[in-house]
């Protein structure tokens, strides 16, 4: 086993295929487009059912982030589980997803629909993680692979991605704002967005030089505008004394 074999080599802004049918927990089989909410960015998490450690570690920091998000699983962005061996089941699938879906708490337990666990044929499943940059090789009855999400924007083209198994809220809500092309978040996340960009090499969102210029300029005009206008006020008053 080599070692580009395994690993992340996600490259943003590459296109997945919706179109392909995956197998959800209950034995119904439809594309990952329809498993999705319409118009809404996609969280994606390969993942192996009977893995004896990681993916157990990675779901757990998944559904920590869920529970910590504002934003509303369901309604605001739909995660796909994704089994990447072909051989389990929806069975396989359903007793993880049982596992963990009775982590939920609050507005995310009520948005427990959002989450879809699904298997697939040997083909898309293939197909669908040379597509995610997700390599993993099977190591005796295990595989080795390593531990990601990736952010898709509703379209199928991924827009960000986290490594490792513990994924910061702050930057995965702002990661699915952006993905969503303004179609989810407040004013608020649509500001921090014009002052944040992803910082690739710290992997988290970091000041944009740019738009920090940009808002101070316009907090400079405004404080202006304001001077002015108690200075000229001031001074009328005095005149007509």
């Amino acid at each position: 086993m080599a070692a580009q074999d395994v690993g992340i080599y996600t490259e943003l802004g590459s296109k997945v295929n919706l179109d392909r049918p995956f197998t959800d927990v209950n034995g119904v089989t439809k594309s990952l487009r329809e498993f999705a909410l319409p118009d809404k960015p996609i969280v994606i998490a390969p993942v192996y059912y009977k893995c004896p450690r990681l993916c157990g570690l990675l779901l757990n920091g998944v559904y920590d982030l869920l529970n910590e998000l504002p934003l509303k699983l369901s309604q605001d962005y739909s995660v796909l589980v994704v089994g990447f061996d072909p051989t389990e089941t929806p069975q396989d699938a359903r007793v993880v997803m049982d596992k963990f879906n009775s982590r939920l708490e609050g507005a995310a337990r009520a948005g427990s629909s959002g989450i879809q666990y699904l298997v697939g044929t040997p083909e898309n499943v293939t197909a669908l993680m040379g597509e995610l940059g997700f390599k993993f090789v099977r190591d005796g009855v295990d595989f080795a692979h390593s531990a990601a999400v990736m952010i898709l924007t509703s379209g199928g083209y991924i827009s960000q991605y986290f490594t490792g198994i513990m994924f910061p809220s702050w930057d995965v809500r702002l990661s699915l704002v952006e993905a969503s092309k303004g179609g989810i978040g407040t004013a608020i996340d649509h500001f921090l967005l014009y002052c944040f960009r992803f910082d690739a090499v710290k992997g988290r969102y970091t000041w944009a030089v740019l738009g920090l210029l940009r808002v101070g300029g316009v907090l400079t005009l405004i404080g202006l505008g304001l001077v002015y206008y108690f200075f000229g006020r001031n001074r009328r008053g005095s005149v007509a004394s």
